[in-house]
């Protein structure tokens, strides 16, 4: 008797695990029938549109089918169930559609004609490529032609007040200081927290001979807000070109003290002291530089200048 429990409670269980695994695949599978929905895509100039994913769900559940559209722009879901599917177009570039159309298994069905519209271009996407290009033409020393772009995109931006810094720089790289400052003084108007603004326009000031107001503005200037030493490092370049090695310095010497990791900060600074015949104190930092960043392109530079110095 305990055997025949036994064989009877492991048949029942038997039959229950069979009758939930036969319903799972039955419930994953409730969208299968003898109905058949198609039609075609085509977009707004009535054009076919290929590669279309069709993806149609059975309203009532979660269950479904998909395929894509032929080059003709067709489509078909074969082996459907009847009732109401929930039928989606996509496409990358196009705008998604959705509708609901209604199945009749024995009996033929409408064709579904569907119009996807082009999605509107994402204008960051021109607007970065229309960037790269200006800065591949500075690289070049193209600087009208890529004036000619940054103007382009404020005439069409106008509240994209940043890019008056880049046609400052244009103007600058054709040593026209005049229009340069004007651009600088509006970026500055628009944006008065921007501290590489005020040290660039300071900078220029400077250059122009307007010593008292370029001083004026970097005294107005949080030194704290700085976290990129390309902008102290920048100022100093800039006296270095002008020759003017000592005004240098003080900008080397705030760019390793607020930033002792970048290795930049030495190289300016060694060359500043070269200058001004700090030969020792050029030595320590040409050979820190050098340390730090043994590849940098100004590497070898700085070995050749601390060879001569032995």
């Amino acid at each position: 008797m305990k055997t025949s429990i036994f064989r009877f409670s492991w048949t029942v269980a038997a039959v229950f695990a069979l009758s939930v695994i036969t319903s799972t695949a039955v419930s994953a599978q409730d969208w299968r029938g003898v109905g058949r929905l198609g039609g075609t895509v085509t977009d707004d100039k009535g054009q076919p549109v290929e590669g279309v994913v069709v993806k149609g769900q059975r309203a009532e559940s979660t269950s479904g089918t998909q395929t894509k559209t032929n080059k003709k722009g067709e489509w078909a879901l074969n082996g459907i169930n009847g009732g109401a599917w929930n039928l989606d177009f996509e496409k990358p570039g196009y705008e998604t559609s959705r509708i609901t159309a209604t199945v009749e298994e024995h009996s033929p069905n409408p064709p579904v004609i569907t119009k996807l519209k082009k999605a509107a271009a994402d204008p960051n996407i021109a607007l970065q490529a229309d960037l790269k290009k200006a800065a591949d033409l500075m690289a070049q020393q193209k600087y009208a032609d890529a004036r000619a772009i940054y103007e382009n995109i404020l005439a069409q931006h106008p509240e994209a007040t940043q890019i008056e810094p880049y046609i400052a720089r244009t103007y600058y790289g054709e040593h026209q200081i005049d229009p340069a400052i004007e651009h600088l003084r509006k970026a500055a108007a628009a944006d008065p927290n921007n501290v590489e603004v005020k040290l660039l326009l300071a900078n220029l000031l400077a250059e122009k001979g307007n010593a008292q107001e370029s001083q004026e503005l970097l005294s107005s200037i949080d030194e704290s807000k700085i976290t990129d030493p390309a902008v102290l490092l920048n100022i100093g370049i800039g006296l270095l070109n002008q020759k003017k090695p000592a005004d240098a310095l003080t900008w080397f010497d705030k760019s390793v003290a607020k930033f002792p990791n970048s290795a930049d900060g030495y190289y300016y600074r060694g060359l500043s002291e070269l200058q001004l015949d700090k030969m020792d104190a050029a030595k320590a930092d040409l050979t820190k530089f050098v340390a730090m960043a043994p590849n940098a392109p100004e590497a070898a530079t700085a070995k050749g200048i601390l060879e001569k110095l032995k």
